[in-house]
C-alpha cells in the first residue's frame, strides 16, 4: 500500500506552485494596468507597489473564480489539476480561514463522493483512489470517505481475483 504522505506531497507542491503562479500573474496584471494609465501619477495620485497581501488576495480571488467556474461546469474533483476541489484547497493553503473556500469544500463533498462511488462502480479504480485522496486532504476522518475507501478496496480485490482467474485459464489453455 502506498504512503499517503508521499502521494499528497507532490499534489501540495503543485498546488503551491500554482498559487504562486496565480499570485505572480495578478501582480503582473496590476503592473500592466498601472503602466497603461500613467496620467494617474501626473494628476497627483500617489503610487505604490502592490504589497504581497494585495497579490495574495488577488490570487485568492482568481482561485475562487476558477473554482466557481469549475463547479458550474461539473468539474468537482476531475480532471486532475483543473477542478473545483483543488482550487478551493489552494485557497485554504493561502488563507486557512477563508470562509468561502471552507464552506464550498464542505458543501461539495457529498456531490464529489457520489462521483467517486460512480467511478468505483465503473471500475475506474485509480481515478477513484486519486479523488478519495484529494477529498481526504480536506477531511481525513470523513465517514463517507472511509466507506468509499473500503468499497474501493473491495472492488480492487474483486478485479484482482478476476484477473487471476483469467490468467489461470490462459495458463491451462497454453499448457
Amino acid at each position: 500500500m502506498s504512503n499517503p504522505f508521499n502521494a499528497a506531497l507532490p499534489r501540495r507542491a503543485v498546488t503551491l506552485v500554482g498559487g504562486l503562479v496565480v499570485a505572480l500573474a495578478a501582480v503582473a496584471a496590476y503592473a500592466t494596468l498601472h503602466v497603461r494609465h500613467p496620467g494617474a501619477e501626473t494628476a497627483g495620485a500617489t503610487t505604490s507597489s502592490p504589497s504581497s497581501s494585495d497579490a495574495g488576495q488577488s490570487g485568492v480571488d482568481i482561485l475562487l473564480g476558477l473554482a466557481r467556474d469549475a463547479t458550474r461546469e461539473g468539474r468537482l474533483v476531475a480532471p486532475q489539476g483543473n477542478n473545483a476541489y483543488e482550487y478551493y484547497l489552494s485557497v485554504v493553503q493561502l488563507e486557512p480561514e477563508n470562509a468561502t473556500a471552507l464552506d464550498a469544500l464542505r458543501e461539495t463533498l457529498p456531490f464529489a463522493s457520489q462521483e467517486i462511488e460512480r467511478l468505483i462502480n465503473r471500475r475506474e479504480l485509480e481515478e477513484a483512489r486519486r479523488e478519495i485522496a484529494l477529498l481526504r486532504d480536506f477531511d481525513p476522518t470523513n465517514y463517507t470517505l472511509i466507506i468509499l475507501g473500503a468499497k474501493l478496496d473491495a472492488q480492487q480485490q474483486v478485479v484482482t481475483a478476476e484477473d487471476e482467474a483469467k490468467a489461470e485459464q490462459i495458463r491451462r489453455r497454453n499448457g
